[in-house]
């Protein structure tokens, strides 16, 4: 056990014994490219570059493949901090037990607050997002009305399917929902490089002279920063992953690697093929400029673009609910939450109470949003909000490194565990500040009231729990995990 970390209360009601931890999950059943390709579709591979580049290139114009590129070194120093966390605390709890056990159980607390917004949410509002493209693309083309609730009921049904069965079966599909959107969104990018447009083929947006101003390449490496966001979506499947102290801290760092080259690749590939000549029209265009550009390269075969992004967003709600389900699976093994969200399968090995709770939030909160602010409102909105909470929870995990290096004294680092943290800490709250500094237009000014609400509403949990004298159920945060993982069988 490790002396840095802080005993829990052993009575704490609702903990669960480490005998009761080691019946939980299916422990080890995963391998490294499965707990990889789980990060990837967190990142949702094909949103990330499709929705993004119009709104990048927007700021740092030909130069958007650098912001891209720059975007990734950075949030490599964002990797190289949890790989710090993750090699010695390898549990399903995440952020949740690494700031709980670095921090304190208050802030751990706040933490998995806070991913409440992100990763259970993210399913409701991307599958919304998506409904929303898919009945605007089916009416203005084919005359057929498919409204975008019908595609987020149907999605929440087959994510909730999907996270229900053995994690295996999760990670199947999300290998091949992820090769499928990398797949063709790659081939887009190729294609344009085979066929370009005005221009020609260049190496120039490399260059920071390409760009616009120096505020906008800023301004686009800041903005191109959250395109990367997901790739921590690896941690919760510690417990399930074979040897977790080595596969989670090379699964997050081959995941931003691979998503990094992804966006730089793809970026460049597909403002080539538009035409690097003409990438005013391409930030003016009215329709996303890939499905422009694919009606170009192959007539009514530009659909596969479309099934790139609804399978992109498919697959993140897979793997948000998988990091939302064993983050609540974790909370309640240590009494943090009510103990039923701890219940697992006994043939599955899935935390069955906590999966049916994710549909039921997916659900609501894909409803609730779309028609109070529109599907695709709901999306712009509600990722201002994950970009806010991100920069906290972000934050939060690089002081965890700082202290919990200082206090091992002898491990202790000034590079990764001192300056990437606090490099990358100061490069996340920027995007974050810059995201509502000066206050953007509603319904995107209801951003941040949403998130200063939620953590409010957060604190106070705590402030009640502290004058009622109720305050066990947080000393009880990751002391199963402590347990669970030291016994995960290897391939």
């Amino acid at each position: 056990m490790d002396p840095t970390i802080p005993e829990a209360e052993a009575g704490a009601p609702g903990a669960v014994s480490a005998t009761m931890a080691h019946d939980g999950l299916h422990l080890g059943a995963l391998s490294l490219p499965e707990v990889v390709m789980q990060g990837i579709a967190h990142t949702a591979p094909a949103t990330a570059v499709l929705l993004t580049l119009p709104f990048i290139t927007s700021h740092a114009g030909l130069a958007a493949p650098l912001a891209y590129l720059i975007a990734l070194l950075i949030v490599l120093m964002l990797g190289v901090g949890l790989t710090q966390l993750a090699k010695h605390m390898p549990s399903a709890g995440g952020y949740y037990t690494y700031v709980s056990r670095t921090l304190g159980p208050r802030a751990g607390f706040l933490t998995a607050w806070l991913f409440f917004l992100y990763t259970a949410l993210s399913p409701a509002f991307s599958l919304a997002m998506m409904g929303w493209v898919l009945e605007s693309a089916l009416w203005a083309e084919y005359g057929v009305a498919f409204p975008w609730w019908l595609f987020l009921v149907c999605g929440a049904m087959f994510t909730w399917w999907t996270t229900y069965r053995r994690i295996e079966i999760s990670a199947a599909a999300l290998m091949v929902l992820g090769f499928l959107e990398m797949g063709i969104v790659v081939l887009l990018a190729g294609w344009g490089v085979i066929a370009p447009g005005p221009g020609g083929v260049t190496l120039v947006s490399f260059n920071p002279a390409s760009a616009p101003s120096g505020n906008g390449l800023y301004l686009g490496i800041v903005f191109s920063l959250f395109a990367l966001t997901g790739w921590e979506g690896v941690v919760p499947l510690a417990e399930e992953s074979a040897n977790p102290r080595q596969v989670v801290p090379r699964a997050i760092v081959a995941t931003i690697l691979i998503m990094g080259c992804y966006l730089v690749f793809t970026s460049w590939g597909i403002m080539i093929g538009w035409g690097t000549a003409d990438l005013g029209a391409l930030v003016a265009s009215k329709e996303l400029p890939p499905f422009v550009l694919a009606r170009r390269f192959w007539g009514p075969g530009w659909v596969v673009i479309l099934f790139a992004l609804l399978n992109s967003m498919i697959a993140v709600a897979v793997a948000c609910s998988l990091v939302s389900t064993r983050m609540w699976y974790a909370m309640a093994r240590s009494g943090a939450l009510p103990a039923a969200l701890a219940a697992v399968h006994p043939r599955h090995k899935t935390p069955a109470n906590a999966v049916f709770f994710q549909t039921l939030v997916t659900l609501v909160g894909g409803l609730g949003l779309g028609f109070w602010l529109g599907p695709d409102q709901a999306f712009y909105v509600m990722g201002t909000v994950l970009t806010l909470a991100l920069a906290i929870i972000y934050s939060a995990g690089n002081l965890g490194v700082f202290l919990l290096y200082r206090r091992r004294g002898a491990e202790f680092r000034w590079v990764p565990h001192a300056l990437f943290p606090l490099l990358s800490s100061g490069a996340v709250v920027w995007v974050a500040y810059k995201s509502i500094v000066p206050l953007p237009p509603r319904p995107l000014a209801y951003a941040p009231a949403i998130c200063g609400g939620w953590l409010l509403a957060g604190v106070s949990v705590l402030l009640l729990s502290k004058g009622l004298r109720r305050e066990r159920w947080l000393l009880a945060a990751g002391a199963a995990e402590r347990e669970t993982v030291e016994s995960a069988p290897t391939h």
